[in-house]
């Protein structure tokens, strides 16, 4: 039996899912994303912003992992959208505009000339 009313997502609704996708793709927090919606010539679309760490200049890859590059990163970014937006949603999803930023790094605490010397190391 069918029964006869609306079915209604919010905007809000659609950017937090939206965000949190992003966020997966990325393995970036959703705090770190966000997304404004837009019509796309009758289809959804999405542009995001996201900040992601900067990564260490010298640091290795986890072994056993591939590194993606930043625009390999954005296009698998666009597809899981995409994917999980039209099963999500069942919405078609249009045009996906991704801008990166970068997060600001955790500051160290400076350690002074006397602290150096009180556990052992010379300036």
């Amino acid at each position: 039996m069918t029964r006869r009313g609306h079915t209604r997502i919010a905007p809000a609704a659609l950017r937090h899912t939206l965000e949190a996708v992003a966020a997966g793709a990325y393995g970036v927090p959703r705090d770190d994303v966000s997304a404004a919606l837009r019509d796309d010539a009758g289809k959804l679309g999405v542009d995001l912003q996201m900040r992601l760490p900067v990564p260490p200049l010298l640091a290795a890859a986890p072994a056993g992992r591939e590194q993606h590059s930043t625009f390999e990163q954005a296009n698998i970014a666009r597809l899981r959208i995409a994917f999980a937006g039209r099963r999500i949603t069942g919405m078609d999803i249009g045009r996906v505009n991704i801008r990166l930023t970068a997060a600001p790094r955790a500051a160290k605490a400076a350690r002074t000339d006397r602290a150096r010397k009180q556990d052992g190391r010379q300036p």
